[in-house]
């Protein structure tokens, strides 16, 4: 009963707003209980006859962009939208997507997708197949293990139809293709099986068709993060990150090409690239060209007063054959929440050490590494706090960089050549913050 009591509240809410318009209430109105529209009524009874019907309650996706226990979608593409219950019943198969359509004013149970599961992990409505109206892609939870089960239905004249079935630890709707319509990527972790495997599931020739798997990296283990977005100018692919060993972090990337699903880091290329790193960072477009790069750690110099796990970040391209191409330098502050975009030829070049004091604040001081030592100072970065902090950012030579919150980060240059090439405007082009999700460990 309590179920029930929430899916309705739940249905009230999204029915408010999606069957009333926009305007401004007198005061009178504000303060008057809100009446359910009669389209929301029928509904209303509609779904109460089903969860009395079948002793079920209400089941809402438990992740995934739908929480709703009552969505509203147009699946067939008649302009009218189609209203999908999620309830969990007894006995076999408890898991009911009921899909109610409205007939002459009022709302009918057309069809039911019946399912095995504990509950409903996910649901999403996308362009599978490229006919009139939308695909539901259900995924359900089967136990307490991470195993889950995938499925993907079209819905026609009142009628549901299976379009695939699969088992799944992670997966992602994307057109890898790029035929305009959207594919299944997903991946499954199975006990017998040391690596991960990767299928694809593509429209083609009236059914969804699986292509041949592909194999995550030996060693890779628990998922922490899927990416999609462009290998190359026109190229889509899927950069799955995901632990390895104890400490470590490993990029896979997947792309469909020349009619073949593949992984681009497995294959055999002239120069073969690992993706292996000791610490969590991303993929990303780091540029903004619109590819995504991967990082590669590489160790900074050690100066006396640096930190020994100092390091900056080559990120680069691959290309289809898993080649490298070297895109830019990076230092991040993860600590700080910040990062620098470095020239090239800096590389290997430079160390980090603990800077002199201001205002009580240590900054980061950025030198010159030359013939195994510490020489000039290019610049150093600060991260002033408190009421006057502006004023302690702009004293002594120090320039603001930027401003985030309640911290004011400044820098102050060098006298050496590489800090001559430099300037305040040049600093603050290089400066940028960290998204919060490049070091979280969370997908």
């Amino acid at each position: 009963m309590h179920g029930k009591r929430a899916g309705l509240a739940l249905l009230a809410a999204a029915l408010t707003l999606l069957l009333s318009g926009c305007f401004v209430k007198t005061v009178d109105e504000l303060y008057t209980l809100p009446r359910h529209s009669d389209e929301y009524d029928r509904l209303e009874l509609a779904i109460d006859a089903v969860l009395s019907g079948q002793s079920a309650v209400y089941s809402a996706p438990v992740s995934g962009p739908n929480q709703q226990s009552v969505q509203l979608a147009d699946l067939d593409g008649d302009g009218q939208e189609e209203a999908i219950a999620f309830l969990k019943a007894a006995g076999d198969r408890p898991l009911r997507a009921c899909i109610f359509s409205r007939v002459d004013g009022d709302y009918h149970l057309t069809d039911v997708i019946e399912g095995d599961g504990t509950s409903f992990a996910s649901v999403e409505y996308v362009q599978l197949t490229g006919q009139p109206g939308i695909e539901l892609v259900i995924g359900r939870q089967l136990s307490t293990d991470v195993l889950q089960s995938l499925s993907a239905y079209s819905y026609s004249d009142g009628h549901v139809a299976e379009l695939m079935n699969a088992n799944y630890s992670e997966y992602r709707v994307v057109d890898l293709d790029g035929d305009g319509r959207k594919d299944i990527f997903l991946l499954r972790f199975e006990a017998e099986q040391p690596q991960g495997i990767a299928e694809l599931y593509r429209w083609q020739a009236g059914q969804m068709e699986r292509e041949k798997e592909a194999y995550l990296t030996a060693g890779a283990s628990l998922v922490k993060r899927i990416l999609t977005g462009n290998l190359m100018k026109d190229i889509p692919a899927v950069f799955v990150s995901s632990a390895y060993e104890d400490t470590g972090l490993v990029t896979d990337v997947f792309a469909f090409q020349n009619g073949v699903f593949q992984s681009v880091t497995m294959r055999e290329a002239e120069s073969p690239v690992s993706t292996v790193r000791s610490y969590y960072v991303y993929a990303s477009d780091i540029d903004g060209d619109g590819l995504i790069e991967l990082p590669q750690i590489l160790p900074l110099p050690s100066a006396e007063g640096s930190d020994e796990n100092d390091s900056a970040i080559s990120w680069y391209n691959l290309d289809l054959d898993g080649r490298s191409l070297p895109k830019l330098t990076t230092y991040h502050s993860f600590s700080g929440g910040w990062f620098l975009k470095l020239p090239d030829r800096w590389q290997n070049q430079f160390c980090i050490t603990r800077g002199a004091e201001a205002d009580g604040v240590h900054g980061y001081a950025f030198s010159q590494w030359e013939d195994g030592r510490r020489t000039e100072l290019i610049f150093t970065i600060y991260a002033f706090s408190g009421e006057n902090r502006n004023e302690s950012a702009s004293a002594d030579g120090r320039f603001i960089l930027a401003e985030k919150g309640d911290i004011t980060y400044a820098a102050k240059l060098g006298t050496g050549k590489w800090a001559e090439e430099l300037s305040a405007d040049r600093l603050r082009d290089m400066f940028h913050f960290i998204h919060i999700d490049w070091n979280s460990g969370e997908t």
